[in-house]
């Protein structure tokens, strides 16, 4: 290799398994050398590749931070560079491999470079480091039996890199993940292939790599090409908010229309991200009737998926001719409807089930209900109201989830009047309320009657709630942008906010009583008990 390397004037290199036979010859320029593909030894997280590069440098140089790059990106199990004279001689061999993840260091480093005088007994050493790293990656990372996770995001401030990774986590913790580590990047623009800069993103692969996290999670929505990029930088799983936000609605997905609307949504994302490899001398159909050309496994995919798209489209149709039917029904029988909106993890189901003394499912989870319910409370002198659940909305929605929101959408321009339902206790909260306010302008529903409720009122320290009150905090804070000064702003422009706990009735007579006024037109200062809207 090092007489090649040197006649040649380029890095020669080679991979070897751990039996010592060579699976790849590699050779490069005089500055680098290019690992291919190597998907045919499937890394396992925890563990180590299975091969060892062997590689030449040309101008005499340590191993470099390409050479540690690779190491650590593909989990080779070690990386050497060999230095030769003017001959082509070897002259020593240095060699470096990855360290254990409670290590202080992340490589180490033989002290054995005389490539004639290797006397450790390499297979045995690969063999119990590889050991050492997966028991100690199974004890740091898992703990618990749940896929672990790294989120990264690029924002164009700190403000909204604070926010909104505290929310993807919040998803990711909701589609049963452990979330090790979050990396955040300030920049103007997405970088075009990677969504942030590759060099960002290899610290992070580097990291999932050696604590073993199963996941990689993107904030920002990654495209077609971007994800294809991604794929090809790392072979860790990588997932964007939008594939998040689906694994959740096919958990959470109940019913037999909120299972199809989940399941389109999958295909439609799906559809433009697929891809093959090695299929050029792939053809799956021949015989009979199938000689020629063939169709390629890329081409039955996407024709399967697009037959199977029109399947459930067409289901769809039939279920939404139902639900006109059952409402057209509902519309007859005269009862005023009240809906219940607000941003996922507002609290929606615990008001409707204390409200209605109903017991819909209900979790501190984001997106614990999707599917619409609708329960009856009767008012005072036998009237009879219709309170509907409707599943939460998230800012930026997918374009692909808008579909999932159809039946809550339809049931919502049947309303009478809405309530919208605030977590006052996240300190988030205003961009919630912004959240929905701007996605009920686009559904043109701006104008409908709406209550704004706080709820979870019962969280908030006694200076907060004081401040909700109107009065002064006994300890009052100077900081500029403090919560306290947050809380007296929104009092000032939502004067007409209704404050309560869900699991509180007796918190709920001031929301019955705007209910009953704006439905009935009634006096809103009444004496009639909280109990009585129970009975």
């Amino acid at each position: 290799m090092c007489e090649l390397s040197l006649d040649i004037g380029r890095q020669l290199g080679v991979l070897l398994d751990r039996s010592g036979a060579v699976q790849f010859v590699i050779a490069g320029t005089s500055n680098e050398i290019v690992i291919p593909p190597l998907f045919r030894f499937r890394l396992i997280p925890g563990r180590l590749r299975g091969l060892r590069l062997i590689h030449t440098h040309t101008q005499g140089e340590s191993l470099t931070q390409d050479d540690l790059t690779d190491l650590a990106l593909l989990r080779l199990d070690s990386v050497s560079v060999l230095h030769y004279d003017e001959r082509g001689i070897p002259q020593d061999m240095e060699t470096a491999y990855i360290l254990p993840p409670d290590a202080d260091d992340m490589f180490g480093y033989f002290e054995e470079k005389d490539p004639y005088r290797q006397e450790s007994d390499y297979k045995e050493f690969i063999t119990a480091l590889e050991n050492e790293i997966s028991s100690k990656t199974k004890a740091l990372y898992r703990t618990k039996e749940k896929d672990t996770a790294i989120l990264l995001g690029t924002y164009k401030s700190k403000r909204d890199a604070d926010e909104y990774m505290a929310e993807l986590k919040e998803l990711a913790e909701s589609a049963g993940m452990d979330v090790i580590d979050t990396f955040k990047q300030i920049r103007d623009k997405l970088h075009p292939k990677y969504v942030m800069g590759p060099g960002k993103l290899k610290d992070i692969v580097i990291r999932a790599l050696q604590t073993g996290a199963d996941y990689i999670v993107f904030d920002n929505p990654l495209s077609p090409a971007q994800s294809r990029a991604v794929s090809d930088y790392t072979e860790l799983k990588s997932l964007d908010r939008t594939q998040l936000i689906l694994d959740i609605f096919a958990r959470r997905a109940a019913t037999n229309e909120g299972k199809i609307r989940v399941e389109l949504a999958q295909l439609k994302y799906i559809l433009p991200r697929l891809a093959t490899r090695d299929d050029s001398l792939s053809r799956l159909t021949g015989g009979i009737g199938g000689r020629g050309p063939g169709e390629t496994k890329l081409e039955i995919d996407r024709r399967r998926i697009n037959d199977r798209i029109a399947f459930l489209t067409k289901k769809l149709k039939k279920i939404e001719k139902n639900r006109e039917v059952q409402r057209g029904r509902r519309n007859r029988s005269g009862l005023p409807v009240v809906s219940i909106i607000g941003y996922t993890n507002a609290g929606k189901s615990t008001l409707l089930n204390n409200l209605t003394s109903s017991e819909v499912y209900a979790d501190n989870l984001m997106f614990a209900t999707l599917d619409t319910s609708s329960k009856r409370i009767r008012f005072p002198e036998e009237r009879d109201v219709i309170i509907t659940d409707t599943v939460g909305f998230i800012r930026d929605l997918p374009e692909n989830l808008q579909g999932a929101f159809k039946s809550t959408l339809e049931e919502l321009h049947e309303s009478d009047m809405l309530v919208h339902v605030v977590d006052i206790s996240n300190p988030r909260f205003m961009n919630h309320i912004r959240s929905v306010e701007q996605i009920l302008g686009e559904l043109e529903l701006s104008d409908m009657q709406t209550v704004l409720v706080l709820n979870k009122i019962d969280l908030l320290k006694d200076d907060e709630q004081a401040v909700l009150r109107g009065e002064e905090p006994s300890e009052p804070d100077d900081r500029a942008d403090s919560r306290l000064e947050q809380l007296a702003a929104f009092r000032e422009t939502y004067p007409d906010a209704v404050y309560i706990s869900a699991l509180n009735r007796k918190s709920f007579r001031e929301l019955l009583e705007k209910i009953r006024y704006y439905l009935f037109r009634e006096g809103k200062e009444t004496d009639i008990p909280v109990e009585s809207y129970y009975k």
